[in-house]
């Protein structure tokens, strides 16, 4: 026994012999759709999907880092590095987007409040291609004065674009509250990026972003084996230690406030109202699913209530997982002269209203939000998009598959309590940005004969004054004109012939 121990120790020294992945769980999503867990090394998990349907995969890398994780007032650089590692990684300017180009693939990046996402897709036999391009990408990614300069030029125009709308300002000011700063916005303050350089940027990307856990999610037509293989050889070796950073908590002390901002050349207000709920993991999040659809439901909701009588332009609601936390959100765009009072009383009286929801109304709400689920996991994209923002949230990628079986099991009786625990004022706050108000001129006092005699009297005046400085201004022309006349040699010539023509002169 002794001696078979000692082989098998010495087989997992030996290198590529001894692989570093380990299932971790299952989730089944349907008959043909089957959800594998694995764990590579201690800073990457995998999610693989094999979905044959088209001859194609998805391969999109989640970094548990987005720019809510940034520090007040250094929000932006997640972004800047986004730009610069889909674009470049260690490849020469443009080879790595022709590279991707010449191979039939595509390529994408965005950055959230809780994660950054990197999308590669590609026809079925061109995995090796991704891993390489992934692992060149985590490792390798040439940061200098060249392309951040370029980058800066690219991001600062993005930003502009993005502030000119007034939705996204107003985004800005209510996450702003929720997370206790100041400046909240992805991109950056254009300070900020004006002063990034590549050699704090390098630190912040080696020190920083590649620290964090992260997750590759694989959906298409591909073989798990060799998935495995080709993962365990590009990171299986990576036992770098785990760094646990704390997430940016949200601020409670604004909880209850009514706040408001002004701005100039809006069109109308914007509203929002936030409450926090727990986050993906809990059971509750389901039943809040489930009120949200109630509340924007096409008919006999207060979705439409407020936009058939015209009270709002436009409104919707959102339940949103975030890392430790959930917010379930109604954002409204309102005329100027609908009062943000009426919108809160209706709101009030629309969450009393459903508890009391029968059967029929909580099965047909259930069965909406079920096919929404249903249909992601029939998008490769969204599909991987939901695995990676669990694992960032809450730290399963399976969540998601999950939240399914919990909306099943949720029953009329439910709601009430989730209502009443989560959905009240003081676990809330209210946000609208507002046009500034204008000074109203003070009312005109009644005119008189004396006001419109004095009026008279004064534009007579005017006139007279007038005419007097033309009728000068004429008669100094006139004298002018003929001094010049009497003494230019022409009037000499012409007196002297009239002396001549004429003696008695």
């Amino acid at each position: 026994m002794k001696y078979y121990a000692h082989i098998a120790i010495l087989a997992c020294l030996l290198p590529c012999t001894c692989t570093a992945y380990e299932l971790i769980g299952t989730a089944t999503l349907s008959e043909t759709l089957v959800a594998q867990h694995y764990t590579i090394n201690p800073l990457l998990d995998a999610v693989i999907v094999v979905d044959r349907t088209i001859p194609s995969f998805e391969y999109q890398t989640f970094y548990c880092a987005g720019f809510a994780d940034e520090d007040e007032g250094e929000q932006g650089r997640l972004h800047f590095l986004e730009h610069i590692m889909i674009d470049r990684g260690s490849y020469e300017p443009g080879e790595l987007k022709q590279i991707i180009a010449d191979n039939g693939g595509q390529s994408h990046a965005a950055t959230y409040h809780h994660f950054t996402r990197f999308t590669l897709r590609f026809p079925k036999d061109k995995f090796d291609l991704a891993v390489e391009i992934d692992r060149n990408i985590y490792y390798n990614t040439i940061i200098d004065e060249e392309v951040v300069e370029k980058e800066k030029k690219i991001v600062l125009t993005e930003r502009s674009q993005r502030l000119t709308r007034p939705e996204r300002r107003s985004e800005n000011y209510f996450y702003g509250f929720i997370y206790g700063k100041k400046n909240f916005n992805g991109i950056g303050a254009e300070t900020f990026i004006q002063q990034l350089e590549p050699v704090g940027l390098k630190n912040y990307y080696e020190n920083f972003l590649r620290e964090q856990k992260r997750l590759i999610v694989i959906i298409g037509d591909v073989d798990i084996d060799h998935v495995l293989t080709k993962l365990d050889e590009a990171y299986g070796n990576d036992i770098a230690p785990v760094k646990v950073y704390a997430p940016q908590s949200p601020d409670r002390d604004v909880l209850g406030k009514r706040l408001k901002r002004s701005s100039n050349n809006l069109n109308f207000t914007i509203f929002r109202k936030g409450w926090y709920i727990p986050n993906l993991g809990h059971r509750d999040y389901a039943g809040l699913l489930i009120v949200e659809r109630l509340l924007e439901k096409p008919s006999n909701s207060l979705r439409a209530s407020l936009v058939d009588s015209r009270l709002a332009k436009s409104f919707s609601v959102s339940v949103r997982s975030y890392k430790g936390f959930g917010l379930m959100t109604c954002y409204a765009e309102l005329p100027h002269n609908t009062s943000r009072n009426t919108i809160q009383d209706m709101i009030h009286v629309a969450l009393a209203n459903l508890k009391s929801i029968s059967d029929a109304e909580l099965n047909a709400a259930r069965n909406q939000k079920l096919n929404t689920l249903y249909s992601a996991f029939y998008n490769r994209s969204s599909m991987a998009t939901s695995f990676g923002g669990a694992f960032a949230h809450a730290g399963d990628p399976l969540l998601y598959p999950k939240l399914i079986q919990d909306l099943k099991s949720i029953r009329p009786e439910d709601i009430p309590p989730i209502i009443d625990q989560y959905l009240k004022d003081d676990n809330s706050f209210t946000h609208s940005l507002t046009e500034i108000e204008q000074k109203q001129p003070s009312a005109r006092k009644p005119r008189t004969f004396g006001h419109y005699a004095g009026i008279v009297s004064v534009l007579v005046g005017w006139l007279t004054l007038l005419g007097g400085i033309v009728a000068l201004f004429v008669w100094k022309i006139k004298k002018s004109q003929r001094k010049t006349w009497t003494t230019s040699p022409a009037f000499q010539k012409v007196m002297l012939n009239e002396k001549i023509f004429n003696p008695d002169i």
